[in-house]
This record gives C-alpha cells, sequence and structure tokens, in this order.
C-alpha cells in the first residue's frame, strides 16, 4: 500500500493548472475532481475523476509540465503521493517502470499532436508548437531559446501539414527576425515576441472574416 499526505479541496478549488510543474500525484479518496484545458469559454471537460481515481502520475513521471488543470466538483479528498514515493515503488520492479515511461512519452506525443490538430490555421498551428517546445524542452542560449533537434520533416509529421508549405512558413518566421534554423536546430530570438506574432495572426484571422 502506498502511503501519501492527505489533502482536502472545497467545491471549485483549483488543484494545479495547466503548465505547472508536477511533482506529486493524487489518489481521490472522497468527492470529483475535473480535467480540464484551456479557460473561459475555451475550457474542455476532458474527464470527471472519481473515488478510487488517481492523475497526475505523467508529470512525476517524466518531469513535463501538468498537460491539463485539475478541478474540485465537489468537497473532495485527496491521497497525495510524493515523487519519491511513487519512483521507489517503481524500482521494485523495472519492467514496470519502463513500460510506464514508454506509455508516458507516447501520451505525451499524441496529447500535443491532438491539441495542435485542433487549431485550424495551419501558420497559427506551427507557431504554437514552436513556442510550446521552446517553453517545455528549449535550451537557453545567447541568442535566445534553442529546440535540438529540429527538423522541417518532423515538424510537418507533428503538425500535419505539407512539408513545402511548412518550409514557407518556418522561411516567413525567419524574415521576420523571430527564429533562425542552425544546423539541426532552431533558435527562437525572442518566445514574447513569438506569441506577440501568434497573437497578431489569430487577431488579422479574426477580423478579415468580417
Amino acid at each position: 500500500m502506498v502511503e501519501g499526505m492527505e489533502r482536502k479541496l472545497e467545491a471549485g478549488e483549483v488543484l494545479f493548472d495547466e503548465g505547472d510543474k508536477g511533482d506529486v500525484m493524487y489518489l481521490i479518496r472522497e468527492g470529483k475532481i475535473k480535467i480540464t484545458k484551456g479557460q473561459g469559454e475555451d475550457e474542455k471537460v476532458l474527464a470527471i475523476l472519481k473515488e478510487g481515481d488517481f492523475f497526475g502520475e505523467m508529470a512525476i513521471i517524466d518531469g513535463s509540465p501538468r498537460s491539463a488543470s485539475a478541478i474540485a466538483v465537489t468537497p473532495t479528498s485527496l491521497l497525495v503521493i510524493d515523487k519519491e514515493t511513487f519512483k521507489s515503488k517503481l524500482k521494485e520492479n523495472p519492467l514496470i517502470e519502463y513500460t510506464l515511461e514508454t506509455l508516458t512519452r507516447r501520451l505525451r506525443t499524441t496529447d500535443e499532436q491532438i491539441k495542435l490538430l485542433t487549431i485550424k490555421s495551419e501558420e497559427r498551428r506551427i507557431i504554437a508548437y514552436i513556442t510550446t517546445k521552446a517553453k517545455e524542452t528549449g535550451e537557453q542560449v545567447d541568442e535566445g531559446i534553442k529546440i535540438t533537434p529540429f527538423s522541417l520533416e518532423n515538424l510537418a509529421q507533428i503538425t500535419g501539414i505539407r512539408e513545402e508549405k511548412v518550409k514557407d512558413y518556418v522561411k516567413k518566421l525567419e524574415q521576420a527576425n523571430l527564429v533562425k534554423i542552425q544546423d539541426d536546430s532552431m533558435i527562437i530570438k525572442g518566445v514574447e515576441d513569438l506569441d506577440d506574432y501568434l497573437r497578431y495572426i489569430a487577431l488579422k484571422e479574426k477580423f478579415e472574416k468580417l
């Protein structure tokens, strides 16, 4: 039996937000938790978890930020299991540890692709992927944030866009001095500028329809 601390939530209380760092997982003892993506009008409920369900394990397996938000639907009691306790149990069976880490990588990739494919604009889809990778796995260098490895072929596969079109969009970003291709890497000059450019494209598309 895995031991842990207890945490109680009131209805509507946020346990964690999408993008937060995660170093614990949770088991629901009593109550309900909703797992969501997005905020406000864009919020999408992915699941409603109840007594006996566990969640948050992906973040402590691979160290990535929370892939969704968790909010109490009703007064809820949780068992909190920290990373060290969870990892020590996994190490008792190396095959289970390896299997979970592999499944987590695959789920992260699938989750990332699903999220991207909901963006209708191809240009916004590409920029959203680049900014996400920069924030999650980018390396700080003198010129900005470096993503390695990077290839147009891989970007095309992940975003579901033809490689020729991907090349044109990336070239446009280079001409705007937002990114730079260097061997098998991409350097983002400024993530904030790229975020601003993404918002600019979204507004442009919105008002062009009016």
